[in-house]
């Protein structure tokens, strides 16, 4: 996508507007969420009198107190996949920019609505030195499964996007050769 050649359409700029919308949504709502969230956990644990964890504090701080700075990065982050939506459709920059901003703000909001989980997860574990009931083999390849997936599909992810990119840069400085053709047209 960051390669291509043709000019950018208005279904492209359509999709890629529609898009930068619907990341600002999806922001919004994980950041009222977990606002929500971590204010109800707190009150519960204040009625229980229960020790909240100090990174439990730390993301209550960062999302209740400070959530107004949240709000304003994502209205921000939603100009700024705006503006690269009008350069594109201005055929000043590939509209793939304002796709990866966006992908970039969902992603943001997803590793927020994360991190708020673990935060609210964090004062009902058990503590350490509690009997642990045998676990099977399954149980502990699924509990390191995740943390060493999630960075594996991010790095591909990454590694893509890079990948792209250099595309886009080599196409750019020497233009297309004869095989580019042969390539981008081989599904249509």
């Amino acid at each position: 996508m960051l390669g291509r050649l043709r000019r950018t359409t208005g279904l492209d700029v359509g999709l890629a507007l529609g898009f930068s919308g619907v990341s600002y949504l999806v922001w919004a709502l994980v950041a009222g969420n977990s606002r929500e969230l971590v204010q109800q956990m707190i009150w519960s644990a204040d009625l229980r009198r229960t020790a909240v964890p100090a990174f439990t504090q730390n993301v209550k701080i960062f999302f209740v107190d400070a959530g107004f700075v949240i709000d304003l990065a994502g209205v921000a982050w939603m100009i700024l996949s705006l503006a690269l939506v009008l350069l594109a459709s201005r055929q000043k920059i590939s509209i793939s920019w304002s796709w990866v901003s966006a992908i970039c703000q969902a992603f943001g909001a997803a590793l927020g609505g994360v991190l708020v989980a673990w935060a609210v997860y964090m004062p009902h574990v058990v503590p350490a030195r509690a009997g642990e009931p045998a676990r099977t083999g399954f149980e502990q390849v699924s509990a390191i499964s995740l943390p060493i997936l999630v960075p594996l599909a991010v790095l591909l992810w990454v590694t893509c996007l890079i990948w792209l990119l250099v595309e886009r840069a080599r196409l750019s400085r020497h233009g297309p050769t004869l095989t580019d053709g042969l390539r981008t047209n081989i599904f249509r």
